[in-house]
């Protein structure tokens, strides 16, 4: 009888450098350099900093030991691996669709930075001078404006060194105004009417030519359309041969934005006003600490910066080496995850405490919360460089790759952040280890780890994973549900039926897990009991990747047997 021939090999990676490249590509990201520090500037700032490092420990560290550990045992990515405990195979059908969703709008951020990154080429940056209809308070040519100021403005900028930004020059010139000027061009303008900076202006207005609110969504910006078409394409390509291409990438991608995040730290720490903006994000206001709303956000951004419940890191674990050392990927990502996000913070609350400098604000004031914050506080100091353009470039082309290794409009983008971090994430990465820790159980998952690293891993993840990381998870779950603040009280131009939208897909990712545990209880056999135990099993392709082919057979002869007893006793 001819030996039957066995299927194509899954593949995996070259070597484990291509692996914590990879990882730490999906790790730090937009999560890092986009997110974290606007979410910290709407939280207060230091007050932030604690429940994110706590969150990190509680959360961070004993979810990715556990993702990378049973996912690498096995070598099945998390739309399979479920076979763990079929009951609940719908986990990971809700990553899926939650790293579908996220993938949606991490694509639009890097659309937005790939038209930054193309208007960097130009000879003057545009966000850094003053233009007809710009409404900044940085320049008066806005509706209702004064122009004497705006032809003072000019008339020095047109006498200044022509390598000195406009916004610098305006603004050395609006701090010099008599008070009394200052308060009559107040009276002329409504300041509610005016973004504080060029660079907020030109993000708000010409950039995403924003809308009033949700409900009036506004014609198509075929430029952002445009560059969202390209985003695509390229992420498509870097994607096509999987790992192979990914792996080999990653080792550009995942590395050279630190040179450029350190050139920008040591411009920002030696503008003026840098102090204060390190101040604010350094020290903590104490009272801030017992705001639930901040240490959910602080785990929510730990979810999305590490990509616990997206099933990132359980996809690249799966194509690693059995032997591989888990354990010790799950102690040096987490680090190195945690210190990029503090090193981004550094650098654009450096810019904050400048951008408040020149416009006379506080930095809790200077500019907007939300998804936008990166686009204006970058750019702002982007233009005080030498060869701005050069740095610009630069920049936005980092930004732009780390969000490619991470892999609707302004409203829908934070409509979609808003929920998805509050809720689905939070819920399912519950669900996972509950049902891993006591359904599977720790002690299997312990002599699984032991099989693979040769030595049974420190004892306090038996209680992280049983005990403190679940119940971390699902208090602030619970509180956020108790004390939910509709996205509209903090953020203008959303209506009411917004909420409901948002609840419908911030839901989205946890609809397949009942389905799933309805529809494997009608397949099985037996009476309900005998189901359920039978769905809570580890399946027939639950078994270690070292030694699959050996094991096939015996495995489903037992399958055999165990399917002949239940018929025998339905």
């Amino acid at each position: 009888m001819a030996e039957k021939k066995a299927g194509p090999e899954r593949g995996g990676w070259d070597s484990w450098f291509e692996f914590l490249f990879s990882s730490l590509g999906s790790m730090v990201g937009l999560g890092n350099i986009w997110r974290f520090p606007y979410v910290c500037y709407s939280s207060g700032g230091g007050a932030f900093l604690i429940p994110f490092f706590v969150s990190m420990v509680v959360c961070g560290c004993p979810l990715i030991f556990l993702e990378t550990a049973y996912c690498q045992y096995s070598n099945l990515g998390p739309g399979k691996v479920w076979v763990i405990c079929p009951l609940f195979k719908g986990i990971g059908f809700g990553m899926m669709t939650v790293s579908f969703v996220v993938s949606i709008y991490y694509t639009v951020i890097m659309a937005w930075t790939l038209y930054y990154l193309v208007l960097s080429f130009q000879s003057t940056l545009p966000w850094s001078q003053c233009s007809d209809g710009l409404r900044s308070l940085d320049c008066s040519n806005m509706v209702g404006g004064n122009s004497s100021l705006f032809s003072a403005a000019n008339e020095s900028n047109a006498l200044a060194d022509v390598s000195t930004p406009a916004t610098t020059i305006t603004s050395d010139i609006f701090r010099n105004l008599s008070s009394s000027a200052v308060r009559d061009s107040h009276a002329l303008l409504n300041s509610s009417d005016f973004y504080k900076t060029n660079e907020e202006a030109y993000w708000f207005q010409n950039v995403l030519n924003i809308s009033p609110g949700l409900s009036e969504l506004g014609p198509i910006q075929w430029r952002i359309l445009a560059c969202l078409l390209v985003a695509w394409i390229l992420v498509f390509l870097c994607l096509i041969r999987g790992i192979k291409s990914m792996g080999k990438i990653v080792y550009v991608v995942a590395t050279v934005p630190y040179l450029l995040l350190i050139c920008l730290l040591i411009r920002g720490c030696l503008l003026p006003g840098a102090g204060d903006g390190l101040y604010f994000y350094m020290v903590p206001a104490w009272d801030k600490l017992l705001d639930f709303q901040v240490w959910r956000n602080a785990a929510s951004q730990v979810f999305f910066s590490v990509g616990m419940g997206f099933g990132l890191i359980s996809t690249l674990a799966s194509y690693n080496r059995f032997h591989n050392n888990c354990y010790r990927d799950a102690m040096i990502l987490p680090v190195l995850d945690c210190g990029t996000s503090v090193f981004a913070g550094l650098i654009v609350f450096s810019f904050l405490g400048y951008m408040a400098d020149i416009t006379g604000k506080s930095v809790g004031q200077v500019a907007q919360e939300g998804p936008g914050l990166v686009f204006v506080a970058y750019p702002s100091v982007l233009s005080t460089l030498p060869l701005p353009q050069l740095w610009s470039v630069l920049f936005f082309s980092m930004l732009f790759f780390v969000g490619l290794d991470s892999q609707g409009g302004f409203y829908i983008l934070n409509l979609i952040d808003w929920y998805i971090a509050s809720f689905s994430v939070m819920l399912i990465v519950f669900i996972e280890v509950m049902v891993l820790a006591w359904i599977y159980g720790t002690d299997r998952l312990y002599n699984d780890i032991s099989a693979m690293i040769g030595h049974r891993p420190n004892g306090i993840f038996h209680y992280a994973w049983k005990y403190f990381t679940p119940a971390f998870v699902i208090v602030l779950w619970l509180a956020g549900l108790f004390n939910f603040t509709s996205i509209g009280q903090k953020n203008r131009g959303y209506p009411a039926w917004a909420d409901i939208l948002g609840m419908l897909i911030g839901f989205l990712p946890i609809i397949p897990i009942p389905i799933k545990i309805a529809w494997t209880l009608w397949n099985s056999k037996g009476t309900f009991k005998q189901r359920l135990i039978h769905s809570t099993r580890p399946a027939l392709k639950w078994r270690p990747a070292e030694n699959k082919d050996e094991i096939c057979a015996q495995n489903e002869f037992n399958g055999l047997e165990e399917e002949t007893a239940l018929n025998k006793n339905p």
